[in-house]
């Protein structure tokens, strides 16, 4: 009865928190390619198939509690989370070359590359004391070494976060108009807070003792991360030629 009650628990919990972006991320991606379908809306929607994926994936690893499949199945939907930030990152590469007719091949080479190097969270998950535990020990909630966020913080700062700050720059410099600047500094504010939240939701899983934040993370930065998807579909997606 006790596994019974925290199952349930668990299941209401998730549901909370993880099955509603899922319809989130996927009715933003059905808007883009409803209106167009062209490269910058395939990358983009992209992005939010891909998040939306990786947390459907996470609730049915939940499911399947007291099983080893949990443990593979999460990792599998961490992989997909962290490999959906590299369409973000190729969206901003796709609006500095709106006005080119570029070839999708580098488009495509870039995507494979962000796919390899995302490989890191399988290879090192599964090792012990390094990697995270999810067993009957933490409660079946994942949990993360330090060495793995230390190492999943320097893939977000230097493959995500420092490409982003010179496409940034880049875009800035590519478009003119005060009105398509105020979209375009909008859209790079929340590509930004889009990015800060994976760094959050890792320390989430590692500082697992410090209720505080993890309590500031729940309450503050999960709808932060919600509110910059939306903030990415509004302020440059939604209009997008």
């Amino acid at each position: 009865m006790l596994f019974q009650t925290d199952f349930i628990t668990r299941v209401i919990a998730v549901s909370l928190l993880q099955i509603w972006p899922i319809f989130y991320f996927s009715y933003f991606a059905y808007r883009l390619l409803k209106r167009a379908k062209n490269r910058s809306t395939y990358t983009l929607s992209a992005y939010f198939i891909a998040t939306a994926l990786a947390y459907f994936i996470a609730t049915i690893s939940i499911f399947l509690i007291n099983t080893p499949f949990s443990y593979i199945i999460y990792v599998f939907s961490l992989y997909i989370f962290v490999f959906s930030y590299s369409f973000l990152i190729n969206f901003s590469w796709v609006l500095t070359k709106l006005d080119e007719k570029s070839s999708y091949t580098k488009l495509y080479l870039r995507i494979t590359i962000y796919g390899i190097l995302s490989l890191y969270v399988l290879l090192i998950a599964f090792v012990p004391f390094i990697g995270i535990t999810l067993n009957a020990s933490t409660g079946w909630i994942p949990n993360y070494s330090w060495f793995f966020l230390g190492f999943s913080w320097f893939y977000f700062l230097v493959f995500l976060i420092i490409p982003q700050i010179y496409l940034s720059m880049k875009i800035l410099k590519v478009y003119e108009g005060i009105v398509l600047k105020r979209r375009l500094n909008l859209f790079i504010i929340s590509a930004f807070l889009a990015l800060l939240f994976p760094l959050s939701l890792f320390l989430y899983h590692t500082w697992t003792e410090n209720a505080i934040y993890r309590i500031f993370h729940l309450l503050i930065v999960q709808v932060l991360g919600i509110y910059a998807a939306y903030l990415v579909y509004k302020g440059f997606g939604r209009d997008l030629e």
